[in-house]
């Protein structure tokens, strides 16, 4: 038998061999500086195109081909990566320089607390929606009871979205602005009292959150910082007790569908004291993020939240008034804009920034 080998035949060959090689699965991990692994990054394209989240050990199963990447995660800097340039895999993200200075606590009726969030819509087209907001928190602690003002701009690619998202899920967004009067952690102590969650754990740097099916996030605490971190996969949680609920039933479990989401998480951080406690006014930053299938063609969304502390006090009703006046922001992205820049808000990559700008072309051109 001859054997041909003649240079277009090699040639041929060599581009069959990679496009098998580029149509394998790139499986990435995205790791913190000490290691760890940073669950819910959100990932996209150069064009800010979603492709998709990393789990809660801070692996992304699929880059699906994409040479160059975003990533975008409330607590460490945005970054641009080649996929090229990696190396086994793995991409450490730095850590944002971004905290609020102590404030001693005074005996006054309110704990202050403004926060700052943004929102992003992601799918196959990129950012179609951004909503961004400032919002005075109180706390009174004769009641123990949170209020909070808020004012938020919206924008959608085309006035349908913007109507549909902002009419019927924006008051549920700007609430995940807010503070809380329990935090995730709490909430997570809370259900591992009650046996519905199990807490293990080396040492008390980094407890597993945990039920009979998986491992559902961390908590992490640095003493030196006076910090704490939680992470929580909400929907496998919310799935697995259901299941669990159906089958002691003897029922077949049907996973609930809610807009054909497939996860829901939560990312928090908050001030701790010297015994490791917080205070609702301690509430440092939050990230939400929640990743589904659009019913019409199966394609990915994402809706991206992410809210930060900007300032902090102990104040009298009076002193609350004047600091509403003092710190009033006009709902413009000009100014959103500069108040990202004038608190130390991390910025969104720039060609992700670059997408959300085009949502609002005429405002800023004027």
């Amino acid at each position: 038998m001859r054997i041909i080998s003649s240079p277009r035949v090699i040639l041929t060959w060599l581009l069959l061999l990679g496009a098998v090689v580029a149509a394998q699965a790139q499986r990435i991990q995205v790791v913190d500086p000490d290691g760890h692994p940073v669950a819910y990054v959100c990932v996209t394209d150069e064009q800010g195109r979603l492709v998709g989240s990393t789990d809660v050990d801070g692996w992304l199963e699929d880059a699906k081909g994409t040479p160059v990447i975003n990533l975008s995660h409330v607590a460490f800097q945005d970054m641009t990566v080649r996929l090229a340039d990696v190396q086994d895999g793995r991409i450490t993200m730095t850590d944002v320089e971004f905290d609020l200075p102590d404030v001693e606590v005074k005996p006054k009726e309110l704990a202050y607390t403004q926060t700052y969030y943004r929102l992003i819509y992601f799918d196959d087209e990129g950012p179609i929606y951004f909503r961004g907001g400032v919002i005075d928190n109180t706390y009174e602690f004769a009641k123990q009871k949170s209020s909070s003002k808020t004012r938020s701009l919206a924008k959608g690619s085309n006035g349908l979205i913007r109507f549909l998202i902002s009419t019927f899920a924006g008051r549920y967004i700007d609430k995940l602005g807010q503070i809380e009067e329990n935090s995730t952690y709490k909430k997570v102590r809370m259900r591992a009292e009650q046996g519905l969650l199990t807490l293990t754990g080396d040492s008390l740097d980094r407890q597993i959150i945990s039920d009979s099916i998986s491992v559902l996030g961390y908590i992490d605490t640095d003493m030196n910082a006076r910090l704490r971190t939680t992470s929580f996969n909400i929907w496998d949680y919310n799935n697995h007790r259901r299941k669990a609920e159906a089958e002691a039933k003897g029922k077949t479990y049907k996973e609930k569908d809610r807009g054909n989401e497939t996860e829901d998480s939560f990312y928090e951080v908050y001030r701790i004291d010297e015994q490791g406690r917080s205070r609702i006014d301690d509430f440092v930053m939050r990230q939400m993020q929640v990743l589904g299938r659009h019913r019409s063609d199966g394609s990915q969304y994402m809706i991206l939240l992410q809210a930060y502390a900007t300032d902090r006090d102990y104040v009298d009703k009076k002193e609350y008034k004047q600091l509403r006046k003092d710190n009033k922001v006009d709902m413009e992205i000009k100014e959103l804009k500069r108040f990202e820049q004038a608190h130390g808000i991390p910025p969104l990559a720039p060609n992700i920034q670059e997408q959300i700008d085009k949502l609002f072309e005429k405002e800023l051109s004027k």
